[in-house]
């Protein structure tokens, strides 16, 4: 449909004047090449559909993909075991010795886990290329998900299972559970108690909040625990010196709350967890410090990687 580029009245087919104004529009129109309707000569953008008459048409960013792969069917594969090696050598600096990080490939080609992966790299590889054939460019977010994820778990299986004198931290194996966990679909207080495996903790826990001894947890609760009241409370670590719950952590089934010595009390809701980073001695929650001890940080870490964006509502408590 053309309209008056004067008056925006709609005209006759093939007329050169305006039927209502009188307006010659025939030198004064020009159509858009990508939805063939008319528009003013001086217009920038199609008022149709936003086409850029001088070629810069509005764009979104193209998706920057993490894992760079050759959608090859023949080098699929190998591209796949490549990409593994890179991320183990990422898990290594992230969660243990970097400099142990030839033992760790040592240990993959000395041990079972070097066929179990061949046969996984495939059956990825098959994965991978089944998304890009069905959705080509668009299926990038989603390959980079899965790798994430199909990474995660082979690395968690590789270094829990094969290298538990290289990790530094004795790692529970009841992790590997979750590696597919969701939100709405996972209980979190099963899932808390299997990643932090209390029992092999010499920090001291209160989970019978009817046992404890009250002051502790009025100085809980004025310190660093300010759980509203409809949260559920999975428990309470004492990391002060006194023994007295002034200082510590506790988890619920919305976030994390703790005081670390000579600072101020923090909290951090898993739906607002942007970013977890493991330092030497210590955690950065959201840039926010924090400490355990080595074991607790390494394994509240693989927790809250897990836990991180799940909303209130989706939880299954």
């Amino acid at each position: 449909m053309n309209r008056c580029p004067n008056c925006a009245a709609e005209l006759i087919p093939g007329a050169k004047f305006c039927h209502r104004c009188g307006d010659m529009v025939a030198e004064k129109a020009k159509q858009c090449p990508a939805c063939q309707e008319a528009n003013p000569l001086a217009s920038v953008f199609c008022h149709h559909c936003g086409y850029h008459f001088e070629g810069r048409q509005r764009q979104t960013r193209a998706y920057v993909p993490h894992y760079l792969l050759e959608f090859a069917p023949e080098t699929m594969a190998e591209q796949v075991r490549a990409l593994f090696f890179r991320s183990m050598r990422g898990r290594v600096e992230e969660e243990h010795n970097p400099a142990l990080y030839s033992e760790y490939v040592e240990r993959f080609y000395q041990s079972r886990f070097r066929e179990i992966y061949q046969v996984r790299a495939e059956q990825i590889a098959g994965d991978v290329l089944e998304r890009w054939n069905r959705f080509g460019m668009e299926a990038l977010p989603e390959i980079d998900r899965f790798l994430d994820r199909a990474f995660d778990g082979l690395l968690d299986y590789f270094t829990i299972q094969f290298c538990p004198d290289l990790n530094g931290v004795l790692l529970p194996s009841a992790i590997l559970k979750y590696e597919h966990a969701e939100a709405g679909k996972t209980d979190m207080w099963h899932m808390i108690r299997d990643f932090l495996d209390f029992e092999h903790e010499e920090e001291r826990f209160f989970f019978d909040f009817i046992a404890i001894p009250p002051e502790y947890v009025a100085n809980a609760c004025k310190q660093f625990l300010f759980a509203e009241r409809r949260e559920k409370v999975y428990f309470i670590c004492d990391l002060s010196l006194k023994g007295n719950c002034k200082e510590g952590f506790a988890m619920t089934d919305r976030g994390l709350y703790w005081r670390a010595p000579f600072d101020k009390p923090r909290q951090v809701r898993y739906v607002d967890l942007r970013k977890v980073v493991k330092e030497k001695e210590w955690l950065t929650i959201n840039e926010f410090f924090f400490t355990a001890n080595p074991s607790l940080n390494l394994k509240l870490f693989k927790l809250l990687k897990k836990l991180r964006g799940w909303s209130p509502v989706e939880l299954v408590v």
